[in-house]
């Protein structure tokens, strides 16, 4: 109860009788059924933590101490053809291969079972059947279509029917800049509606216990010295604000390098990659 001293202060048991005309038992009631946190010690959150969700790829997992959090938003973020979306499909390969479910939405038209079956079996699946079943896909049309299935709970409750052990939205970017107006209307629009889909998707990875990876567009970084062809990621301060991880993906002059530019958890590191049959790989160096 002393989670609620400070709320006393403010109304007394005699100001919400009279306000809500009920009686001492019925406002006492009342307050033991409000919600309050309940205080743990940080060895029984630790205790209480489930493993990440590991990509299978080294380098990736051992940047994001062990792979992608479960209860968290984790963004890779990149230019086109950075591997974004082979990056999910990786994440998505190592994910049913262990015999975990997931989620995949797809807001690009980009996924496709026959590639995703193409890096789980370069990583030693063998039966394309079980694989692809443990894989359930939700095409939205549009960003209002996403953001319903979201606050409607039909993603959080597939998650949990399937106990699926990762959420994927490829991608958030392609699903914000979809509205219909256009200027500053737009831009307002844009930015409630990315508020809601981020405490949505916090939502689901917390109500599931799963991990959620959305994938993120770039823009130029204004803040770059001039002739620097530098980026940082797209949607603006709202959106830098509500994930808990990013990890940028680059490739530049034929070297692909990722960094965690943003974590909770974990410390900034690096590391380079390579894309081939089994999706994110071990960078191989040229002859």
């Amino acid at each position: 109860m002393a989670a609620w001293s400070a709320t006393r202060d403010f109304q007394t048991d005699t100001q919400l009788m009279r306000q809500l005309d009920k009686s001492p038992s019925q406002i006492q009631e009342l307050r033991s059924k409000a919600p309050a946190p309940v205080p743990q010690t940080a060895r029984a959150l630790r205790d209480a933590s489930t493993d990440p969700v590991a990509s299978g790829f080294d380098a990736l997992d051992q940047a994001l101490g062990g792979g992608v959090a479960r209860g968290r938003v984790t963004e890779l973020v990149g230019r086109a053809g950075a591997g974004k979306t082979q990056g999910c499909l990786t994440l998505a390969a190592a994910c049913a291969s262990r015999g975990d479910a997931m989620v995949y939405v797809d807001t690009e038209g980009s996924f496709r079972a026959q590639r995703l079956w193409q890096v789980a079996e370069a990583r030693g699946a063998q039966n394309s059947e079980e694989l692809l079943q443990r894989v359930h896909v939700l095409r939205p049309q549009n960003r209002e279509e996403l953001l319903a299935a979201l606050e409607t709970g039909v993603v959080e409750e597939r998650a949990r029917q399937a106990r699926a052990a990762l959420v994927v939205v490829d991608s958030v970017a392609a699903a914000a800049r979809g509205g219909t107006s256009s200027g500053r209307s737009d831009l307002i629009d844009r930015q409630r509606w990315l508020a809601r889909a981020a405490a949505a998707l916090k939502r689901v990875a917390c109500g599931a216990d799963c991990a959620v990876v959305v994938t993120n567009h770039v823009m130029a970084d204004l803040k770059a010295q001039d002739g620097c062809d530098a980026v940082t990621a797209a949607l603006g301060f709202t959106w830098h604000h509500a994930v808990n991880v990013r990890v940028m993906l680059d490739h530049v002059n034929g070297r692909r390098t990722g960094r965690v530019e943003k974590s909770c958890s974990d410390a900034e590191s690096a590391f380079t990659y390579g894309i081939g049959s089994a999706g994110l790989m071990e960078a191989v160096e040229a002859p």
